[in-house]
């Protein structure tokens, strides 16, 4: 597979584990709290998948242990954030926000237009 350029126009997923940290409800409705977007110190990035390349079903692979949020590349684009096709061999749609995301978290969170979660 050719190498797959992210732009604004593209959609990530991110796969988020069902535990009470990572999430929290507003008017009734599940939503990724900013923790679940924030990389851990030994992190290259965040990994996401590449909406167009995959499907939620591959992406959530347990529907009892994760959910998934969906969010526009263009927020972390216009950010200054690479977003870098990155697949693995058990992940085609794979891919990264390249750094340390702690600072753009919380607009992350927020820009989840749509959250798969039981």
């Amino acid at each position: 597979m050719p190498d797959y350029v992210i732009t604004a126009k593209d959609n990530l997923y991110r796969r988020i584990p069902l535990k009470p940290y990572f999430w929290k409800e507003i008017n009734g409705k599940k939503i990724p709290s900013s923790f679940a977007f924030k990389t851990k110190p030994d992190e290259d990035g965040l990994s996401v998948n590449i909406a167009a390349l995959t499907t939620i079903k591959e992406t959530i692979l347990d529907r009892k242990k994760f959910g998934v949020a969906e969010f526009s590349a263009k927020v972390p684009l216009e950010l200054d954030y690479d977003c870098i096709y990155d697949p693995q061999p058990d992940n085609k749609a794979h891919a990264l926000i390249a750094g340390d995301t702690n600072r753009i978290a919380k607009k992350l969170s927020f820009a989840a237009k749509q959250v798969f979660a039981d």
